[in-house]
């Protein structure tokens, strides 16, 4: 039973370390964070964007604001030179002209940032989707994980009762054993096979094992070795569960 025990344990140490070494989850979080990577380049994109549309319409802004104080002085009949007038009106077409040139670029910004904010959007809502992913794949590793963590306690707990009903000399061969044997101390003889070894043992040894509650040595492996009897499957069912 002892044996049985720590055999259930390093399998749930076992399948501990391969609920934590999800490729699935690592699949995820490695979906999510490309999306998290297009939608910030996106956004950078955007920004970009946004800075130079509002420069180019400060400018605009400066122009107007030129053009209204140019006009001004056209017709505030202060100004009879024809030269200045003339250079006036020369400088205030060439406000309006640029404003015009700069106004077109306004517009082909707007019409970009028009058609990258479906895209935007698109790349979140496939971001909250990878999200949930992750958090359920998560969510369900914990759930796994807390189960091994609940099931190791109690193989535990076990284990101590079982090792305080073994005599002490028993107990230092059997853990003699177990660090020479691969952590195999005891086997099963059943059908004349050893279950560690799984060699076939001699009929003239066998003949020998007739007690079931006795310890016997396989010949072949050297472990300790006990007779199979049918509550061995219930124990080893009991612990798998």
């Amino acid at each position: 039973e002892l044996q049985a025990i720590e055999n259930a344990v390093s399998t749930r140490y076992a399948e501990t370390e391969k609920v934590k070494a999800n490729p699935g989850l690592d699949k995820a979080e490695n979906n999510l964070a490309v999306s998290k990577q297009k939608i910030e380049e996106k956004n950078n994109k955007f920004h970009e964007l946004d800075v130079k549309r509002k420069k180019l319409e400060d400018t605009v802004g400066t122009h107007d604001e030129k053009i209204k104080s140019n006009e001004s002085k056209l017709f505030s009949g202060t100004i009879t030179d024809p030269k200045e007038l003339s250079n006036y009106q020369e400088e205030i077409q060439m406000f309006k002209n640029s404003n015009s040139k700069l106004e077109d670029e306004i517009l082909e910004i707007m019409e970009e940032q028009d058609m990258a904010k479906p895209e935007i959007e698109a790349l979140k809502e496939e971001m909250i989707g990878l999200d949930s992913i992750v958090l359920r794949i998560k969510n369900e590793m914990d759930e796994k994980l807390e189960g091994l963590k609940h099931n190791i306690e109690g193989l535990k707990k076990r284990k101590e009762d079982v090792v305080s009903r073994i005599p002490g000399d028993y107990l230092k061969k059997y853990n003699d054993l177990k660090t020479k044997k691969g952590g195999i101390a005891v086997s099963v003889i059943k059908d004349n096979f050893c279950s560690a070894c799984n060699m076939e043992i001699p009929s003239i040894e066998t003949e020998r094992f007739v007690d079931s509650d006795e310890i016997y040595r396989c010949p072949i492996c050297g472990r300790m070795s006990v007779l199979y009897r049918s509550e061995m499957d219930e124990i080893k069912k009991e612990l798998e569960s």
